[in-house]
């Protein structure tokens, strides 16, 4: 049911997020990646990345649903900053895992 309580719409927003990763996650595992560092670790480096595109896009009034991030980490689309050429959840995971086959 959507709703217009602004910190309904942000917790909607990291659970999204937190689910969008974990299911990456596994299946990067599948294919015999390792994590090299906590789980946690993971998810914290893709939420850092949403609470700053959020704050690059709407200053002061920043919400996390307006992060232009989003669509990079729910969609698959090309983040739009050269900075992430990459998309965000891939570039977490590559940088703090290793390939075990």
């Amino acid at each position: 049911m959507p709703s217009d309580d602004p910190d309904a719409i942000e917790i909607q927003v990291i659970q999204d997020v937190l689910d969008t990763v974990e299911a990456r996650l596994r299946e990067q595992e599948r294919c015999g990646l390792r994590l090299t560092v906590p789980r946690s670790r993971i998810f914290a480096v893709v939420l850092h990345a949403v609470i700053s595109s959020a704050r690059e896009s709407y200053g002061c009034r920043a919400t996390l649903d307006r992060a232009g991030i989003l669509d990079a980490i729910f969609d698959g689309v090309e983040p739009t900053n050269a900075a992430n050429a990459t998309h965000p959840v891939d570039h977490a995971i590559r940088h703090h895992s290793v390939n075990t086959n």
